[in-house]
């Protein structure tokens, strides 16, 4: 048999679908009103240590009200009628605190505005570890280097910043932690050694990151470390042309950088074979012209400066009497020429050769 009443079935029907449209712009309505909630709160955010204190006003800016007050896990407060609402704490002893301000308006609605609270711990201790930190490093080879942050909270506000000498990155500080807490973390850096890093430094320091409205803290750096890079690092040409000084000392110098202290080895010419010693530095009074090699060496290499030493050349400018008296030899006085006439080198003597 067909139903008794298929008519009333389809206004049944109907109903439901009114009923479910209205509640939709029920909750539409409801959302508006939140998002124009006519509260003001002072500070807009909270950001407080662990065991510190903070206030916070909450003030209403509609006199259309029957009350406001503040809902919390930590020092809430009832329904009060009032236009402003304090949420106090003495000594804050939690790490996730959710509050909120929240106002009943007299057309029976509520909104509320949510305030951020952060509750923070600085660091116990910010350090770099190493597999090798009592191993210098090698040049050309890569090293990984861990900066490890110690119960600190919230983990997920930290930033590490690696120093290289005057170099800086920022890295994020890695965790498995999820919650508030105080937890550990750590930021990785690879540095790929060179011979220029050796004698350098390295650290890293670890700052919270509450961005543009938050406290600006200072961070908390770990032990300086110091690098020592093994490395050939010599600086030599190849050949250097030295001439002879004129006081007849000399004095080579074979002074060459690396890690470890290189070591010095000369080979010159006779017959100064029993003056060399193994120090980078060699003096000499002469003989001493020929080619003169000095090696420097170290566990990571070595290189060869070459010396190549020549005599300076004659400068040669003869007396006065000594160019009167050939000049005399060779041509009597009473026969001398017109100075115009005499060799460009003897004519500036011309004069007191003449008086002889």
């Amino acid at each position: 048999m067909r139903p008794a009443y298929p008519f009333n079935l389809s206004i049944y029907y109907y109903y439901i679908l009114f009923l479910l449209h209205k509640s939709f712009l029920m909750l539409s309505t409801a959302q508006t009103v939140s998002a124009s909630c006519p509260l003001v709160m002072t500070p807009s955010s909270v950001v407080v240590q662990y065991g510190d204190a903070f206030t916070v006003e909450c003030n209403s800016t509609t006199d259309q009200k029957e009350g406001m007050g503040w809902e919390s896990n930590y020092k809430g407060t009832g329904l009060i009628e009032a236009d402003h609402v304090q949420l106090n704490s003495e000594k804050v002893d939690r790490w996730a605190i959710q509050s909120q301000c929240y106002v009943n308006l007299n057309n029976g609605t509520q909104c509320s505005e949510y305030l951020p609270i952060t509750v923070y711990k600085m660091p116990d201790s910010v350090s770099i570890l190493h597999e090798n930190t009592k191993q210098p490093l090698v040049e050309h080879q890569d090293y990984g280097f861990e900066c490890a942050v110690a119960n600190v909270a919230p983990v997920k506000k930290v930033l590490v910043t690696w120093i290289k000498d005057n170099n800086s990155t920022v890295k994020e500080c890695l965790t498995e932690e999820s919650n508030e807490k105080p937890g550990n973390c750590r930021s990785d850096f690879t540095l790929s050694a060179q011979k220029t890093d050796n004698g350098g430094t390295l650290m890293c320091e670890a700052k919270f990151d509450f961005g543009p409205m938050g406290p600006n803290l200072q961070p908390i750096r770990s032990p300086v470390m110091d690098l020592q890079v093994l490395c050939k690092y010599f600086d030599h040409s190849n050949v250097e042309m030295v001439e002879v000084p004129a006081n007849g000392k000399l004095t080579l110098d074979c002074t060459a950088q690396g890690n470890p202290t290189p070591q010095y080895n000369w080979q010159v010419p006779q017959p100064t074979q029993e003056k060399v010693g193994s120090e980078p530095i060699l003096d000499l009074k002469g003989p001493f012209s020929g080619t003169y090699n000095c090696t420097a060496a170290n566990s990571q290499g070595s290189s060869v400066k070459q010396f190549v030493i020549t005599d300076a050349p004659s400068k040669i400018i003869p007396s006065i009497s000594f160019i009167c008296i050939v000049y005399s030899c060779i041509m009597p006085f009473h026969t001398v020429p017109h100075q115009e006439a005499l060799p460009e080198l003897l004519q500036e003597y011309y004069s007191s050769c003449f008086l002889y």
